[in-house]
């Protein structure tokens, strides 16, 4: 493990475990934090280009986090966990150390005072006992790993994909077709590693089923981009991208008073359209600062490895610093035009049913598909330099043709990559 990163999030959790309350002293701890990773960003490098990004955006997590649990909140005071008796701040120091890690690694907050209400789909009733649940996440685990390798063969077999021309030459429907596969990868990726990840942790009893519930929300609720981020994809980062708020004002999580009010008697007022939107524009700002992080280390990489090299192309090597941050600013742009489209509709008479919601659907998809396609492309042309071939994603035989190729003696590559389409316009 890269000692800088180890050093990094070690002094962070003393420090959190510390319960600084001088402000000065506060500056000082998040300070020496940021250095490292800082310092970190410049020298890190895997020798793989998606481990690089990815560390990259780690580091830029951690920035956040450091900001979050070292100047703006005091968790030992304002956060509880049901499971706690006393507060934290009470706690012998090696106790609120591991609580210090519990908090921090528990990005959606299940269990926690400061969770959001309806953020989570909790696990069905009939998956909380153990047995059930572990048969449901590895049948998860081995859909979702199909759905992978099926995304994967797709990519080795585009030839556009495993070459410089642009996603979008090959016509908008394989546009939208070439970002929808990329984004089932991703998510696909993910969801094994949780899934597997969730299988070990009850399985070993280490935690209940409860706490492990599906890393993403339902897709049928993604009928907006406001709704595709909020309830669906953004689980894993909620907290540490809208650190900066607004927030809603919390009671004390220890104030007994506080414990005794309902929702009934004090129903949750519906806060104003700006104050809400400003909280997604912080968000989306803090998301495009994680993913930046990531370029830059991934940047640092393709230069490091071409100067080890020696090979003339460093000054010719693609700059890809920033390009994963338009997508994600334009988001709330999305979202400005579809809240103006539903309140003009509202103001018509339109309800919301089934016809809506396909609409929404299909906004979505044709949002995303067209500006997700500068960032894709300069990541792809990224991959393809500076590293060895047999480092590229697309190089790796999948699960199908392995089978395929065993069974019937069939190359799926070659043969299903002359039914794609050519680049046009390259």
């Amino acid at each position: 493990m890269d000692k800088l990163f180890l050093a990094e999030r070690v002094l962070f959790f003393i420090f959190v475990t510390l319960n600084l309350k001088s402000t000065s002293w506060r500056l000082l701890s998040c300070s020496i934090v940021l250095a490292l990773c800082a310092a970190d960003m410049m020298v890190a490098c895997t020798g793989s280009k998606m481990a690089d990004y990815s560390f990259g955006a780690i580091l830029g997590t951690g920035v956040l986090q450091s900001v979050r649990f070292l100047l703006l909140v005091r968790p030992m005071e304002e956060y509880r966990h049901e499971s706690d008796k006393v507060p934290a701040y009470e706690l012998p120091f090696m106790q609120r150390f591991f609580w210090s890690l519990n908090v921090v690694y528990s990005p959606r907050a299940i269990g926690w005072s400061f969770m959001a209400e309806n953020s989570v789909v909790p696990v069905e009733p009939r998956h909380q006992t153990r047995a059930s649940f572990i048969a449901s996440r590895l049948r998860w685990l081995l859909s979702h790993y199909l759905l992978l390798d099926v995304a994967t063969l797709y990519m080795r077999c585009n030839p556009v994909l495993s070459s410089r021309a642009s996603i979008a030459s090959q016509g908008y429907i394989m546009q939208c077709l070439n970002v929808a596969v990329a984004c089932c990868q991703y998510y696909a990726m993910l969801t094994c590693m949780h899934c597997a990840a969730a299988v070990l942790a009850v399985g070993l009893n280490l935690s209940k089923p409860q706490a492990w519930p599906q890393l993403f929300g339902r897709w049928k609720d993604a009928y907006t981009i406001r709704k595709f981020w909020g309830k669906v994809w953004h689980q894993m980062l909620r907290y540490n991208l809208t650190l900066f708020g607004p927030h809603r004002p919390k009671p004390n999580p220890w104030d007994p008073v506080s414990a005794e009010q309902s929702s009934a008697s004090n129903p949750r007022q519906r806060e104003p359209w700006a104050t809400s939107y400003r909280r997604l524009c912080y968000a989306f700002v803090c998301s495009a600062f994680v993913h930046v992080c990531g370029d830059v280390v991934l940047q640092l990489g393709i230069w490091k490895n071409l100067s080890s090299t020696g090979a003339s192309e460093v000054m010719d090597a693609p700059n890809v610093i920033g390009y994963s941050a338009p997508y994600l600013l334009l988001q709330p742009v999305g979202v400005l035009v579809e809240d103006a489209v539903m309140e003009v509709g509202k103001r018509m008479g339109l309800k919301e049913g089934t016809w809506t919601r396909t609409v929404g659907y299909v906004w979505v998809v044709a949002f995303t598909s067209f500006v997700l396609a500068f960032s894709l492309d300069a990541y792809s042309n990224a991959l393809r330099v500076g590293h060895r071939a047999e480092e590229g994603e697309a190089d790796h035989t999948t699960l199908i043709e392995a089978v395929v190729n065993r069974m019937f003696g069939v190359q799926l590559v070659p043969l299903l990559s002359a039914w794609f389409p050519g680049a046009t316009g390259s």
